[in-house]
């Protein structure tokens, strides 16, 4: 049986919450062809949409530190959301086209159980290097990803191509420190899927092995 373009997300998990995760869970699992819709792309970038109450609360208070910032959440507001209004709002955006990227962005960082990015990269099967400041474990890597980093002329990372410049042997470190920082970004920051892929390309096992 053919899926619709556009599923339901909250349903009767609005009120209840354990028929319409159910429901969910099962979508998520089922064998059905795939579909262009907002659910079958989350499941696709690893987020799980919010159905506990608990977690609902939890993520009314990041979305109400946003109020009036412009742009930031579904409706632009100085004035702080319900419970419900942000669940209605989650529930419309999951009906939106799915080449809506604009929304779908709000529903994964609104309506999605927060996740680290640390936690994301997990997630995909790839593997952080050591970024304590006191763990020269992976320093090999650190320094062709360094080199690589130079040698591209990249400045993705924030000041970084300037400091590891001025900076002599330890410089890595600098890289690794970004690194550190980067990984324990939430999926409720604005930038979390602009660090994310700087994080799998400057930050990562499988990025320093295609190098030489």
């Amino acid at each position: 049986m053919a899926l619709s373009k556009k599923v339901g997300f909250l349903s009767t998990a609005s009120v209840g919450g354990i028929s319409g995760s159910v429901a969910l869970a099962h979508y998520l699992s089922s064998g059905e062809e795939e579909v262009k819709n907002v659910i079958q792309k989350l499941k696709k970038e690893h987020f799980t949409p919010i159905s506990e109450k608990q977690d609902w609360e939890t993520m009314l208070v990041e979305y109400n530190k946003q109020k009036g910032v412009q742009h930031a959440r579904f409706i632009n507001s100085g004035a702080d959301a319900t419970l419900e209004d942000l669940k209605a709002a989650c529930e419309q955006a999951a009906q939106e086209d799915i080449s809506n990227s604009r929304i779908y962005s709000k529903f994964k960082r609104w309506c999605t159980i927060p996740k680290t990015i640390l936690n994301h990269l997990s997630d995909h099967g790839l593997h952080a290097l050591k970024s304590g400041s006191n763990d020269v474990s992976d320093k090999g890597n650190w320094e062709k990803l360094k080199r690589s980093y130079l040698a591209r002329d990249m400045n993705s990372i924030y000041q970084l191509r300037d400091k590891l410049k001025q900076q002599g042997d330890e410089s890595w470190k600098l890289l690794q420190s970004e690194c550190e920082t980067m990984s324990k970004e939430k999926s409720t920051d604005v930038d979390f899927d602009f660090s994310f892929k700087n994080f799998k390309e400057w930050c990562t096992k499988e990025a320093a092995d295609k190098l030489s």
